[in-house]
């Protein structure tokens, strides 16, 4: 093939149909099951935690009004990239197809991105600070008006701990003392606790035979990148994500193949990039009980 800016541009259309069939194809439900998403258009956003709060009611003398003002959550965008270079002579020589797996991988990654960061995300909560003044999951947590609340403890996965966290988010309450009503849909962990996971929630009956009442109790969600052997989350997903997938560009498939580019003039490569700008944050830790794990 004779190198030109024409060559070079049906090079790239199709690259690029590669990349967005394989990101069509890579739809993950457990995103969806993670997270609300949002589109962004600015470089971050705000949002009113406070009216994820409270339930409708009976209008007496005027609609309640939820007071957002302490409960105002800012979420700033990150870009996050990978580039691959294609060699001249591969483009010369009519070889472009054996960068077609490489394309799709990078659509693979951009389309699973959001879940990688869920994952720091989820892990950071039990050193970052919420809007409270407070960790993410802390057992010092108060609402506004000065309600008292904990979304952490300390015990490592077995059928008590789980009663426990499944006890803490159903009897939650709001900024009023109002029950929040949760429930316990959806189970996270390591690849390390799955053993102790599978067992309290995928087995009818116990080693000993008798029945098991945490059957089924919950979802299980084993996150490969779980950057910890012990701590693990309960979550109420139903109808609100805990977390938010705020997306602002991508995820594209962009080009650096002007010959005039000093890839292309000093290295003869053409540089093609993945590139999706977004951001997950917690935006409800109160329907996530955590715990680390320690004892």
């Amino acid at each position: 093939m004779q190198i030109t800016q024409g060559s070079l541009s049906s090079v790239f259309t199709g690259l690029q149909a590669k990349f967005l069939a394989a990101l069509d194809a890579a739809e993950n439900p457990d995103i969806e099951r993670l997270m609300d998403s949002v589109p962004s258009t600015t470089g971050s956003e705000n949002y009113p935690t406070g009216a994820l709060l409270g339930d409708l009611e009976e209008v007496l003398d005027e609609v309640t009004i939820t007071g957002i003002g302490a409960f105002v959550q800012n979420v700033a965008n990150r870009t996050f990239a990978r580039a691959i270079e294609v060699r001249r002579d591969d483009i010369a020589d009519d070889n472009i197809g054996v960068y077609g797996v490489p394309v799709q991988q990078l659509a693979r990654r951009a389309a699973a991105y959001p879940l990688r960061l869920a994952s720091d995300v989820l892990l950071s909560g039990f050193s970052d600070t919420w809007i409270d003044d407070t960790t993410v999951y802390s057992a010092t947590h108060e609402w506004v008006g000065g309600t008292a609340w904990s979304n952490l403890q300390t015990t490592a996965l077995d059928a008590d701990a789980l009663d426990e966290a499944i006890l803490a988010l159903e009897t939650r309450t709001g900024p009023g003392g109002e029950p929040l009503a949760l429930s316990a849909n959806l189970l996270i962990c390591s690849p390390a606790v799955r053993s102790a996971a599978e067992t309290l929630l995928e087995l009818l009956q116990s080693a000993a035979g008798a029945s098991n009442r945490q059957y089924k109790k919950a979802d299980l969600l084993v996150m490969g990148r779980w950057g910890s052997s012990t701590r693990w989350l309960l979550m109420d997903i139903d109808p609100i994500r805990p977390l938010v997938l705020q997306d602002r560009e991508g995820p594209e498939f962009t080009a650096q193949d002007n010959e005039t580019d000093d890839a292309a003039f000093l290295r003869e490569v053409y540089r093609y990039k993945a590139r999706r700008r977004c951001a997950v944050a917690i935006l409800a830790p109160w329907l996530i009980q955590a715990s680390n794990g320690t004892t």
